[in-house]
């Protein structure tokens, strides 16, 4: 019996030891896919909130702003899309109001607040012009700020956008619904402002963006529309945006949901550096 306890201690014992390296290797591996940063601070809002950024890549390459999805920060892309960025542009990543590092300021959160942040981005880091990629909400932020500074933008590429909630799924929207009034019940009751940032973070995604598809004539970037073949938006919604920008592409991912469509990496990183080859920007 005692031999039999020890035999099955040293098999777990060499389990674990074999999930350690498995674990550190992971690590280095992913350490060297992250490229260096370059330069990482914090700007200054109109109202003072401090707004944390930090870039990559090649700084003597045209700009790119990475903005994440609903609640990511600047490091949304790391391990991801960001590497092979980063080969090819001098590349941005912000964190939205609330999140990371980046203060929440005063007042409501408002796609048309977050895009005027990006504007004092451009202005403090001397940028006149950037490209702009966006996923999700950041899909829908890179569409506002295109809006309203279309004289700032090189180019544009939201990925699982949308300009109205009406455009969201209903049974996309349902569980986004039940998710802001658990927050908001909770925020009234516990008053605990991280829960009422996550509150005012995911209403949002409730009411926001108020933009019509007659507003996105304003946009005169080259503009690559990406969306899931099985997206949260309605097909016809994502395909009338493209209609709605002037000379815009669009490219819908096959067999993808809204939540994994940045991981058809090849034929994404395909399609994006044709675009961006035809733009000039590489």
């Amino acid at each position: 019996m005692k031999k039999v306890l020890s035999l099955f201690l040293v098999f777990v014992m060499a389990i674990s030891a074999f999930t350690a390296f498995s674990a550190i290797v992971s690590a280095e591996d992913y350490a060297t896919q992250m490229p260096e940063i370059k330069e990482y601070g914090f700007i200054t809002a109109r109202d003072g909130a401090k707004i944390e950024y930090g870039i990559y890549g090649d700084l003597s390459k045209d700009a790119l702003i990475m903005l994440p999805c609903n609640g990511g920060d600047m490091h949304n892309f790391d391990g991801n899309l960001l590497p092979e960025f980063s080969k090819h542009f001098k590349v941005i990543t912000v964190s939205p109001r609330g999140t990371g590092n980046s203060e929440r300021g005063e007042g409501e959160l408002t796609f048309d607040l977050e895009a005027e942040d990006l504007l004092c981005l451009l202005q403090e880091l001397e940028i006149e012009k950037a490209h702009f990629f966006g996923y999700s909400d950041g899909g829908n932020l890179a569409i506002v700020f295109a809006v309203n500074y279309p004289d700032k933008v090189k180019s544009l590429v939201p990925v699982g956008a949308n300009i109205s909630p009406w455009g969201t799924k209903i049974n996309s929207q349902i569980p986004i619904i039940t998710k802001y009034i658990k927050y908001a019940i909770e925020a009234f009751i516990t008053k605990d402002p991280e829960i009422e940032l996550r509150r005012d973070i995911q209403k949002m995604m409730v009411t926001q963006p108020s933009l019509k598809f007659s507003d996105l004539e304003k946009i005169t970037a080259p503009t690559l529309n990406i969306y899931a073949d099985d997206d949260m938006m309605y097909p016809w919604h994502s395909q009338r945006i493209t209609k709605s920008i002037s000379g815009a592409e669009e490219l819908r991912v096959p067999d993808s949901g809204h939540s994994d469509i940045l991981e058809f990496k090849d034929e994404l990183f395909t399609k994006l550096f044709e675009f961006y080859k035809n733009t000039g920007a590489m």
